[in-house]
This record gives C-alpha cells, structure tokens and sequence, in this order.
C-alpha cells in the first residue's frame, strides 16, 4: 500500500501580492499601463510514506522528519538573509508542515507535531 501525502507553499501568494502591488505603484508612478498580476503558482512535493509503520513511534517521528524537510524543499524559494525573507520562510515552512499534518490525519503525528511547535523556530 503506498501512502503520500502533498506539501505546498501557500505563503506564495502573499510574495506574489507584494510583488505586483510594487510593480502596479512603480508603472502607475511613470505613467504607463498596469497588468493584471499572474495567479500565484504554488511549489509542492510528495511525501511517501507508506514503507513507515504510523503505529510506532519511531515510524511517525520518521514522517515527520520527512514532512519537514519537503516542507524546507517547497519553501526553498524564500531563503534569503535579510530578516523579511526569513520571516516569510519561516511562516511558509510552519504552514506547510501543519497543512501536511492534517492531510495525513494521524493522531500520533498531530500530538507530535502539537508537541514540537514552538520550540523548533529554526530561521534561515
């Protein structure tokens, strides 16, 4: 039985909206023609998982681990140095690992991720 589960970036939008509300001002400012922004495209992966036993701790801690690093994967695209971009990836990275949490629908990933929140804020 093969289990999978897909991981987005969701923060996108919000780098999309920034990006041509910018562009919309700057082209307004010189006088030309404002476009429509293009529909934001979201990054994912697929995480398998169906060779893991859910049933044992060290099968969910090892979705986990799996789920987090398709999620530093997807949100790969926000890495930066200044604290903006960090603050982006970091909000990307929680929301796709807790969306990806509730796809799977495990009672021992929820209480483990319930249990990691907070003290894993890692900044890039």
């Amino acid at each position: 039985m093969i289990h999978k589960t897909t991981i987005k970036s969701q923060i996108i939008s919000m780098a999309s909206i920034l990006t041509a509300s910018s562009m919309f001002f700057a082209s307004a400012a010189m006088g030309g023609t404002a476009q429509a922004a293009e529909v934001p495209r979201y990054d994912k992966t697929i995480v398998a998982f169906g060779d893991l036993n859910l049933d044992s701790q060290q099968g969910t801690k090892a979705l986990y681990a799996r789920l987090r690093n398709g999620a530093e994967s997807v949100c790969s695209s926000f890495e930066g140095r200044d604290l903006f971009f960090k603050r982006l990836w970091q909000t990307c990275f929680d929301q796709a690992v807790a969306a990806a949490v509730v796809q799977v629908n495990r009672p021992s990933l929820t209480t483990l991720h319930s249990r990691t929140i907070g003290r894993s804020k890692v900044y890039r």
